[in-house]
């Protein structure tokens, strides 16, 4: 019964994402996410500038106590 529901699942998940490449073209798909990725590395680099100051947390030292020999 789990492999008829999971491959029932699956078939109809594929067909979806099929169906889905049908109507959208996906050269639109892959426009969309590339803008999507350009304007967050834009947003990055702009935080300086806008006075958000980004730095790495500092590690703090391991506990010695807890360790197992």
């Amino acid at each position: 019964m789990t492999r008829f529901v999971l491959g029932f699942s699956g078939a109809l998940s594929l067909g979806g994402i099929g169906a889905f490449f049908l109507f959208v073209p996906p050269v639109l798909i892959a426009a969309g996410m590339l803008a999507t990725v350009a304007l967050l590395l834009m947003g990055i680099k702009l935080m300086p500038w806008l006075g958000v100051k980004i730095e790495l947390q500092p590690v703090l030292p391991a506990d010695s106590t807890n360790r197992k020999h």
